[in-house]
């Protein structure tokens, strides 16, 4: 049987739990440090076993501070005489963060599978359900750091085998059995295992469906529903398989949801974040349709925008979208003709480059930005075209435009620059983005207020525009997904024939 815990996320049921131990936990890039809080009358020695936590802590601490090897013998020696206690074992999350702080990968490493074979040993416990999930997620990002791939895909392996031995009336985790489900669906993915891991999202899927329609469903078993369809749609190449079908899904439980608890400001924001995504990156193929879901936004939206901040922000950022789709050319009146004219501003990694340079070449122009998760899903594609059809006449080229990025070359990523960044500062952001990512096409930048987008029909990213030999405009489509790439990898094979 499934339970419903009463707590949305993984770090939402740790952080209640902890604070009751007067210890908040905080996830900066998934990798988890701890610090004590002071709580009220319990620092007055009233509870015992919570003072000899915070010493315990305080102690791990400062060993840390003076010699990490020190801490780590510290600790090892407390879970001895304790082995039992969750208390002493969710330490490791505090060593294991500063052990990746000092580049110690390997060790940090081993601090996290300690913990995690500490709770597959106590599963039966929520809680320890809710901590697999919270400590998977620093595994995964240093299993990548120390270059142990098989680390995590074992971790993942004994987290999910150990879940379906649970007894079956052993009430089970949503959102942490979920987020398993899908490690190990992409980990099967990767492996070539398409038709297995379709299977294993399904099962999950509609386990969480029919949990949903039950009379009794509560706001937290509708959120573990949402919580696993987002992932299902991520930009994550691994989730072409489902994607399209968990983006109608997605759109359906969170609409559901928010109608059966209209109150609720989390349900709110899902129901408007996914409205958001169905009509600037989903939906764009039915320009009719997403009218119409504009105006329905609009009118469950606009109550609940009034004491809702986010919400509100996020209609204003609906309407900006509207104001552009109408100042958009209608794509049915590009296809046949010649192509707009291209105007740009700087090339972001190529110099000498004009129009010109592409003339009797079959051009992909993509339409994309830093910022835009959908696009970067079809990086694997473009990639992929390039090296199969460059010597054969077809080139991609880039278009963005400026967002006031810049870049982190310690986080290898892009983000919004807290001042302001000039033309050529964001060109060398971009090139460094594109680098990260293995893209070697030459990407355009246009200027500020440039009429390129609305000229190509751009109501939204990634956008792509398929012009032939003679400089007519072949092909247009709006979105990532499968189908979309599929559709644009057929005609260019078929405009490259014609020029044989």
């Amino acid at each position: 049987m499934m339970e419903d815990s009463g707590i949305m996320s993984t770090d939402q049921i740790l952080n209640r739990r902890f604070h009751k131990r007067g210890v908040l936990w905080l996830t900066p890039v998934a990798i988890l440090a701890a610090f004590w809080l002071t709580a009220g009358n319990e620092l007055h020695g009233q509870d015992p076993a919570l003072e000899a936590f915070r010493l315990m802590h305080a102690e791990l601490q400062q060993q840390m501070a003076e010699d990490i090897d020190q801490a780590i013998v510290f600790l090892d020696a407390q879970v001895t005489k304790q082995p039992e206690s969750s208390d002493v074992q969710v330490l490791r999350h505090s060593l294991g963060s500063k052990l990746a702080e000092e580049a110690r990968y390997a060790d940090a490493l081993t601090q996290y599978q300690k913990l995690l074979e500490f709770q597959i040993a106590h599963l039966a416990e929520q809680d320890q359900q809710y901590g697999v999930g919270m400590t998977l997620r620093s595994l995964d990002e240093i299993s990548q750091l120390a270059n142990r791939g098989e680390a995590m895909d074992k971790a993942v392996d004994k987290a999910l085998t150990a879940f379906q031995a649970l007894p079956p009336e052993t009430p089970r985790a949503w959102d942490p059995l979920s987020q398993l489900v899908v490690l190990k669906a992409h980990s099967l993915i990767e492996d070539d295992q398409a038709e297995a891991a379709t299977t294993l999202i399904a099962k999950q899927t509609q386990a969480l469906e029919d949990a949903c329609s039950d009379a009794e469903a509560t706001e937290n078993t509708m959120l573990a529903h949402i919580a696993l369809l987002k992932r299902l749609t991520s930009p994550n190449r691994n989730n072409d398989p489902w994607r399209d079908k968990s983006i109608a899904k997605l759109e359906m439980a969170t609409r559901t949801a928010f109608e059966r608890f209209p109150k609720s400001m989390r349900l709110q924001n899902n129901y408007a974040e996914t409205q958001y995504l169905m009509i600037t990156q989903w939906g764009q193929d039915d320009p009719e349709a997403n009218e119409k879901r504009i105006e329905s936004a609009f009118a469950k939206l606009s109550l609940p925008a009034i004491s809702n901040r986010s919400v509100n922000a996020i209609l204003r950022r609906i309407e900006i979208h509207r104001e552009r789709m109408q100042a958009a050319k209608p794509v049915a009146t590009l296809v046949g003709q010649m192509a707009p004219e291209w105007d740009i501003d700087g090339w972001a990694n190529t110099v000498g480059v004009t129009r010109k340079s592409f003339e009797g070449q079959v051009v992909l122009l993509d339409f994309w930005a830093m910022w835009c998760g959908p696009c970067i899903a079809t990086f694997p594609h473009l990639r992929e075209w390039r090296e199969e059809f460059g010597d054969q006449g077809f080139e991609i080229v880039g278009v963005t435009q400026y967002y006031n990025f810049e870049w982190d070359d310690e986080q290898k990523r892009a983000s919004r620059a807290s001042g302001e960044v000039t033309p050529l500062q964001e060109r060398e952001t971009l090139a460094s983005f594109l680098e990260h990512h293995q893209l070697e096409h030459p990407v355009m930048v246009a200027p500020k207020n440039s009429e390129m987008s609305s000229n190509y029909g751009v109501k939204g990213i990634p956008h792509a525009v398929l012009i032939d030999r003679d400089g007519t405009v072949q092909l247009v489509k709006t979105g990532a997904g499968p189908d979309t790439a599929k559709a644009i990898y057929d005609k260019i094979k078929e405009l490259l024939a014609k020029g044989k």
